[in-house]
């Protein structure tokens, strides 16, 4: 039996045991190199499979030996390889999202190790007991490491098994979490006590820039400054440093210096303290508010280049006001 047999075997008997799934519910698979994969087969109950339950199959879904019958979700896996980076996918029947789902269009995280790993996590509607169209799956997949189903299930992504049921296995407890907070009656509130809640952010006109244009840069100075929340969580938090944004394409970058909770000054070069780098692609999905920027860091679509998060995350709640004012500046 290979490494990966017995990974999926494995996976599937904790997925179980975790009660993220249960009968013969949900379904997993890896990449094999390029163009095979290993899933589970029809019918497979993942708390106890053998290797026989274990197909394997080509890029266009048919088994290697033609007797075997591979899930019937094979093609919302394979829709998912060829519009994503993922290595391994776990979908499953979390009865706790699934319920959360049947009342909500989104989860939102209530800690900062859910913002950080599963972010904002969108609820999609399917209306067919199998992933008949996976476009809208494979589009938020792009920008979410899992997504939930509505009164179906959740679908995970990852490098490997492992990151993939870790995500579902974080996000049925925090939904977990978010009911029993409602059942008490509880105020959520970030580790150092502070309300989560954040005051209005006022929309900004509709004009729109180029990305990472002097105007657009100039734009995002300004709007800032003029935020009394963002002063204010800059003043709190003794926000002095500066930070690059680098563009890696046009090997562009923009630094912004911030002195006692303000940005004091913008240069076009790469000198800050701290440096951020990305493709244009995930830059603009910052700004369009289709990614957190500390998320799309966490997963490596951002990359910090310079500097520590351990550091960077002091200011974390200027920073995070800052990325918010300017997800509101539309860019082109």
């Amino acid at each position: 039996m290979s490494k990966l047999a017995r990974d999926i075997i494995y996976w599937g008997k904790l997925l179980f045991e975790r009660r993220l799934i249960s009968g013969w519910g949900g379904n997993l698979s890896s990449r094999v190199g390029k163009n095979q994969f290993l899933i589970t087969a029809q019918h497979a109950p993942l708390g106890f499979l053998t290797e026989k339950d274990l197909v394997r199959i080509n890029a266009d879904g048919k088994a290697v030996r033609k007797h075997e019958r591979a899930s019937s979700e094979t093609p919302m896996h394979l829709a998912v390889y060829a519009g994503t980076d993922a290595r391994a996918i776990v979908h499953v029947h979390p009865p706790m999202v699934l319920a959360f789902s049947l009342t909500h269009d989104s989860f939102v995280p209530m800690s900062f190790e859910e913002e950080y790993t599963v972010g904002k996590v969108p609820i999609i509607r399917q209306d067919t007991p199998t992933v008949t169209k996976p476009d809208q799956v494979i589009g938020e997949l792009k920008y979410h490491p899992i997504v939930i189903i509505k009164g179906h299930g959740t679908v995970a992504i990852g490098q490997n098994l492992q990151e993939a049921f870790l995500l579902t296995d974080l996000l049925e407890e925090s939904v977990h979490c978010h009911f029993f907070g409602e059942k008490v009656g509880a105020t959520v509130e970030v580790p150092n006590g502070a309300p989560r809640k954040q005051s209005a952010i006022s929309s900004c006109p509709s004009k729109s820039y180029a990305l990472f244009s002097r105007e657009h840069m100039q734009a995002l100075v300004d709007s800032a400054n003029q935020d009394l929340q963002f002063r204010s969580d800059g003043v709190d938090t003794d926000l002095t440093t500066s930070l690059t944004l680098f563009v890696d394409e046009a090997e562009d970058a923009w630094t912004v210096k911030f002195v006692d909770g303000a940005i004091s000054e913008l240069k076009h070069d790469d000198s800050g303290e701290f440096m951020i780098s990305g493709k244009a692609e995930w830059w603009n999905a910052v700004f369009s508010n289709r990614i957190d920027p500390f998320l799309a860091t966490q997963q490596g679509k951002l990359k910090l280049k310079r500097g520590e998060m351990a550091q960077l995350a002091r200011w974390y709640k200027p920073f995070q006001r800052a990325f918010a004012i300017w997800q509101t500046i539309a860019v082109q």
